[in-house]
C-alpha cells in the first residue's frame, strides 16, 4: 500500500510541475520569496522528465529530489517549494529526523514563509474571493463577528495580491527576506 501512496505522490509531483512549466510557457509570472525556486523546478522538471513516460524508478527519483518539491494550496491561494529547513509549518524542524514530515502541513501553513510563491492564477481567484467577500458584507447577512473577521481576511488578501503587482512591476517585494 505504501509503495502505491509513493507512486500517487509521484503522480501529483509531476501534475503539479507540469502545470508549472505550462502556465510559465504562456507567460504567467510568479511573485513571493520562493519565485525562482518555482521557476527553476518547472524548467527542471520539463527539462528532464517532459515527454517522457514516468515508471516507478523516475517517480522515485522525483519525489526524492529536494528542488522538485511544490506543492499547490489553492485553499491559501499559493504554491509551497517545500523545504523542510525553512518550513514555518513545521514547528520542530530543528528536531525533525529522517524520514520526517517530508510535504507541507497545509493546516499549519504560515504567510511569512520563505517557501511560498504565487502565480497570476493563484492571484485571479484571489481577486474573486476578495469580490465574493465584498458582495457578502454588501448584503449585509454575515453576524458582526463574522463580518469583521472577514474584512480582516480581505484586507490580508488584498495586501498579497498588491505585493504581487508591486513585484511584478519592479519594485522591491516587502514578502521577500532580506
Amino acid at each position: 500500500m505504501l509503495e502505491v501512496l509513493d507512486q500517487e505522490k509521484g503522480l501529483a509531483l509531476a501534475e503539479t510541475l507540469t502545470q508549472a512549466g505550462e502556465r510559465i510557457a504562456a507567460g504567467e509570472t510568479v511573485s513571493g520569496p520562493a519565485a525562482d525556486r518555482y521557476r527553476t523546478a518547472a524548467a527542471e522538471f520539463s527539462d528532464r522528465y517532459a515527454g517522457t513516460y514516468l515508471g516507478k524508478r523516475e517517480l522515485r527519483a522525483l519525489v526524492a529530489n529536494p528542488r522538485l518539491q511544490v506543492y499547490e494550496d489553492p485553499k491559501a491561494f499559493l504554491s509551497c517549494n517545500h523545504d523542510a529547513f525553512t518550513a514555518l509549518c513545521t514547528p520542530d524542524r530543528d528536531r525533525a529526523r529522517d524520514g520526517d514530515r517530508s510535504t507541507p502541513d497545509h493546516s499549519r501553513c504560515h504567510p511569512a514563509c520563505a517557501n511560498i510563491s504565487r502565480t497570476d492564477s493563484q492571484i485571479t481567484a484571489l481577486r474573486a474571493e476578495v469580490v465574493r467577500i465584498d458582495a457578502a458584507a454588501e448584503a449585509g447577512l454575515d453576524l458582526y463577528p463574522i463580518a469583521a473577521r472577514e474584512q480582516q481576511r480581505r484586507a490580508h488578501l488584498t495586501d498579497i495580491i498588491r505585493r504581487h503587482d508591486a513585484q511584478q512591476s519592479g519594485a522591491d517585494d516587502p514578502e521577500e527576506p532580506r
